[in-house]
């Protein structure tokens, strides 16, 4: 019984490791969103196509493909890794 109880925290620890580091990548895309955002209200707006996409949209929808394209698979791989652990 208690080792039952100790997979199921083992699993638990997993999703919210994951969901924390989910969490902060998302923040840090975020945070490049604002800086484009802000990079294109400032004085060389012009320039700020050189560290992000031309417009506001296409830097938003690249964070998103970013996000999606990180996080999904890898809660896949956690979650073969966990499953393996349960046997």
């Amino acid at each position: 019984m208690a080792e039952k109880k100790s997979k199921d925290r083992f699993g638990t620890g997993f999703k919210r490791i994951y969901l924390i580091l989910c969490g902060v990548f998302a923040l840090v895309l975020l945070i490049e969103i604002r800086n484009h955002s802000m990079c294109l209200n400032g004085e060389l707006a012009d320039l700020c196509h050189i560290s992000y996409a031309d417009t506001l949209s296409e830097t938003i929808m690249q964070s998103l493909i970013i996000f999606l394209a990180t996080t999904v698979p890898i809660y896949y791989i956690v979650r073969w890794i966990y499953l393996g652990f349960k046997k």
